[in-house]
Formats: C-alpha cells, sequence, structure tokens
C-alpha cells in the first residue's frame, strides 16, 4: 500500500499539466498531456476523460499507467492500475468537479487510478528512484 508524503501531495499545488503514459496491448506506448488530474485520497487519483482516444484504447486493453509532473515544488512518477468510470458516482464526482475547472468540457468517463509505486523525477543522484 502507498501512502503519499506531504511532498508529493504539495508538489501537486499549482501544477497545471500532467503527462499521462500508456501503452497498448501489443507495447505500443502513449503519452499525452493532461489538464484535470487530482488526488481522491493517500492512493487513489481521479483522471478527467475529455479527449482520450487513442488513450481510452490503450486503458482498456492495458490498464496500467504512469503520471509524471514537474511544478514549484518539483515533480515525481506515479505508476499503479486504473478503472474506467461512465456512470455512477465516481463519475458523477469527475463531471461536478470538472464544471468546476471548466464548464465547457464535458467528461467522457472518468479514470480511477490505484497508485502502486512512486519515483523520483529530481535531477542528482536520486534521479528515477523508487520512494514508495
Amino acid at each position: 500500500m502507498v501512502n503519499l508524503t506531504d511532498e508529493i501531495k504539495e508538489s501537486l499545488t499549482g501544477t497545471k499539466v500532467f503527462f499521462l503514459a500508456t501503452s497498448s496491448k501489443d507495447c505500443r506506448p502513449n503519452v499525452v498531456p493532461i489538464g484535470a488530474f487530482k488526488l481522491l485520497d493517500d492512493e487513489t487519483a481521479l483522471i478527467s476523460d475529455q479527449f482520450f482516444n487513442k488513450t481510452l484504447k490503450n486503458l482498456k486493453e492495458n490498464p496500467r499507467v504512469a503520471v509524471s509532473w514537474w511544478g514549484s515544488k518539483g515533480g515525481f512518477q506515479l505508476k499503479g492500475q486504473v478503472t474506467i468510470h461512465t456512470s455512477g458516482a465516481i463519475f458523477e464526482q469527475d463531471i461536478a468537479w470538472v464544471k468546476t475547472i471548466r464548464t465547457d468540457l464535458a467528461p467522457k468517463s472518468a479514470v480511477v487510478m490505484k497508485i502502486t509505486d512512486v519515483y523520483q523525477v529530481k535531477p542528482g543522484a536520486d534521479a528515477g528512484k523508487k520512494i514508495l
């Protein structure tokens, strides 16, 4: 079980763009910038899908993902597995949240990521080191 540290959570503050990496079942990588990413708790994140095409296909074929960011307080990479929600409470929560960001966006699905690993992305001797 992963419990994100305060440092990791603080590094999310003010970050506008995150990068979501997926892979198809035949191992073709894909990375897209995303703006709608937030923590639900210390081991779960919500990613809102407005525009995923190839990414959504990959998520359905292979639920393993990585999310990385770099903000004013540093950055990290999270790895984990996702579930896709197109109805129900999580999806409704996603719609309500996204409307607070931009009223013109309409989520197609809510992607819930169970975080399994955390890596350092800061430059230096510990770059790429697994920390959780």
